[in-house]
């Protein structure tokens, strides 16, 4: 199945968790991380997010990045974050 790397950015002042309403927003879009993941045939291998950045880096599996696409609205980080996606591969 092809990897997709996945960076989101979003600003300091869209950060979902400065507000309580959309960081329980948040938190219920995220429950649904794997109902999505199994639906799309999305597979997270990892995800990793610096201290103190608005930012954050996900490795997916996935049957097309349309897969992908779906998969990060579906769970809600399409509505304050930047997406780029891009097909990877391992350096052997």
């Amino acid at each position: 199945m092809p990897s997709f790397s996945v960076i989101m950015k979003h600003t300091g002042g869209s950060c979902p968790l400065l507000k309580v309403e959309t960081a329980r927003k948040l938190v219920e879009l995220l429950e649904k991380r794997e109902e999505a993941a199994k639906k799309l045939g999305v597979d997270v291998l990892n995800a990793w997010s610096p201290s103190m950045e608005h930012q954050m880096f996900w490795i997916v599996e996935a049957p097309s990045q349309k897969a992908v696409e779906e998969y990060f609205t579906e769970i809600g980080f399409t509505l304050w974050n930047k997406l780029e996606i891009q097909k990877v591969e391992a350096i052997k």
